[in-house]
């Protein structure tokens, strides 16, 4: 039991930890064959902005000054520069980068909508501008899928809720439906909401999505197998899964889609978060069977009460949270 204390501790400051983790965004767009916008969007960690710095490689100058502003927990700056010669074949370097935990999701558009998307990271903190015309369209797959994979895996509160799912399946088949019917759900408005088709405030969104786990947590508590959510799963997960999508969307929104590869983007995004997620319930069932070999009295059964009350507990402090955030 200590050792369940412990590891609940240790994964609630991870939960806290990852939950700022959002990426980065630095997006230059082509006004003419000299001239370029920059956006740069930075989320807040803690209220702070990470000491992080755009730096263009010599023979670029500033056009016009920046402009900066603080938006949804973001600091974001815009301004114009210059270079005769353009873009292909300089360096951009994110000053900062190398060290931390963060990633850079970096968007060159030229003056035909053609986009390069390239992720930085402290491994990569550089990046070689290449010819556009050179760039194909794997290079967007791999990104976004990179992004979705990553998305759902700190995306903490979507995990928690797919783990409950896990819980109150019970049976292979059960879970097999349940999780489709979460997946087909979320897509569908993640799809929606990231073409603009549907629009819905995100906040509140937030706060029912942490409400959604706080219900599941008290499913599981009560165990009560005569109850619709322990009998009919793919209700609860198609249901709340409409609400996942928006989530999801919200924070595609701040990535951003390339104009000319939309559709492709959001595609391989999605693709990204079901990878996640597979890997997540794959993970799931290899730490049980460990630990459950580890300690011979650990069994769903004795596990019930420390899951429902630790995801219930976290997911209380996220709703309230998300409402003083109104």
């Amino acid at each position: 039991m200590r050792f369940l204390v412990l590891f609940s501790l240790l994964f609630y400051s991870a939960l806290l930890w990852a939950d700022d983790m959002r990426p980065a965004s630095l997006t230059i767009t082509a006004v003419d064959a000299q001239r370029y916008d920059v956006d740069w969007t930075v989320p807040l960690k803690n209220g702070k902005r990470p000491a992080f710095s755009v730096v263009f490689e010599n023979g670029s100058k500033m056009l016009a000054p920046k402009y900066s502003r603080q938006i949804n927990n973001t600091s974001r700056e815009s301004w114009s520069i210059g270079r005769e010669l353009g873009l292909s074949g300089s360096t951009i370097s994110i000053e900062g980068l190398k060290g931390s935990s963060y990633e850079v999701l970096l968007r060159i558009i030229d003056e035909k909508q053609q986009t390069i998307t390239a992720v930085l990271n402290t491994d990569k903190p550089n990046y070689v501008v290449p010819d556009i015309d050179a760039i194909e369209a794997e290079d967007t797959v791999l990104t976004y899928i990179v992004l979705g994979v990553e998305h759902i895996l700190i995306g903490l509160d979507h995990l928690l809720f797919v783990a409950c799912l896990v819980y109150i399946s019970g049976t292979r088949k059960k879970l097999l439906l349940t999780i489709t019917g979460f997946t087909i759900a979320h897509s569908i408005t993640l799809v929606l909401a990231a073409t603009e088709v549907l629009t819905i405030p995100i906040l509140p969104v937030e706060a029912v999505i942490a409400l959604s786990i706080v219900f599941l947590a008290w499913e599981i508590a009560k165990n009560k197998q005569g109850s619709l959510s322990l009998k009919y799963p793919i209700l609860v997960s198609s249901s709340f899964g409409l609400l996942h999508g928006f989530g999801f969307a919200s924070v595609l929104a701040d990535i951003g889609l390339p104009e000319t590869e939309k559709i492709l983007a959001l595609l391989c995004f999605n693709i990204g978060v079901e990878i996640g997620q597979l890997l997540f319930v794959v993970a799931l069932f290899l730490g049980f069977f460990i630990l459950s070999k580890l300690y011979r009295p650990l069994t769903l059964e004795t596990l019930r009460f420390p899951a429902s009350y630790f995801c219930g507990s976290l997911a209380m402090i996220w709703v309230f949270e998300r409402l003083a955030a109104f």
